[in-house]
């Protein structure tokens, strides 16, 4: 149980942790005491609950950004998907919609512009 840290109720210090087992596969049990008192000798019982799958989609857009997601739903004021979005999509085979694509149409003089202001 590498990286749990249990506070003594009594002092507040570190407890370690003498034996633990697994009694199914979401559940740990062990054995606690505080190496700091003394005084406590517990038994732990831990078990993951709510147990989620995530569902992992292809984001190429990332790549394109030059600041977080969350910070460009916040300058551009636009929704992001749900979940729940994103999943119906997945299933009726259509990609992701870029929600940060500049949808405007340019001239190839503005275009050149762009470029050249890039540039400099």
């Amino acid at each position: 149980m590498a990286g749990l840290e249990i506070k003594c109720p009594f002092c507040g210090g570190k407890c370690n942790i003498r034996t633990s087992e697994r009694p199914t596969l979401l559940t740990v049990q062990a054995q606690v005491y505080c190496i700091n008192c003394g005084t406590l000798r517990a038994d732990f019982i831990g078990q993951l609950t709510n147990v989620k799958r995530a569902l992992f989609l292809d984001c190429p857009e990332a790549e394109r950004w030059s600041k977080t997601e969350k910070e460009q739903i916040a300058e551009d004021g636009k929704k992001p998907l749900t979940n729940e979005e994103r999943v119906a999509q997945f299933k009726a085979g259509k990609d992701q919609p870029d929600l940060f694509a500049d949808n405007t149409i340019m001239t190839p003089q503005e275009r050149v512009a762009r470029r050249e202001a890039l540039r400099n």
